[in-house]
């Protein structure tokens, strides 16, 4: 079974945004305890973590995820792309010994 062009494109667009929304969890929890090593931590009001370019790093990541999630719907199937979602839980859990 051959794939087409669009399936192919669609098939790496949700790939990519598996690995991008993935790995900004990592990047975004390593940001908020380097914020909250020197300010208020999120978990008790704070918002040292806006100052902290790691997070914003991580939320730009997960940005570029998320529309690349969405453009792969105009390329393939959701039957194709939904369960890629999924890849995202991987690349998350494979991104931790980073932290």
């Amino acid at each position: 079974m051959v794939m087409s062009l669009d399936n192919l494109r669609g098939f790496a667009l949700a790939t990519s945004s598996s690995a991008f929304i993935g790995s900004s969890f990592v990047i975004k929890k390593i940001g908020l305890k380097k914020a909250g090593d020197v300010g208020v931590r999120a978990g008790s009001g704070g918002y040292s973590y806006l100052y902290e370019p790691l997070w914003w790093i991580g939320m730009v990541t997960m940005i570029l995820g998320e529309v690349a999630n969405f453009a792969a719907y105009a390329f393939a199937p959701a039957i194709l792309v939904t369960p890629l979602g999924a890849l995202s839980i991987i690349f998350s859990a494979s991104t931790l010994h980073f932290e």
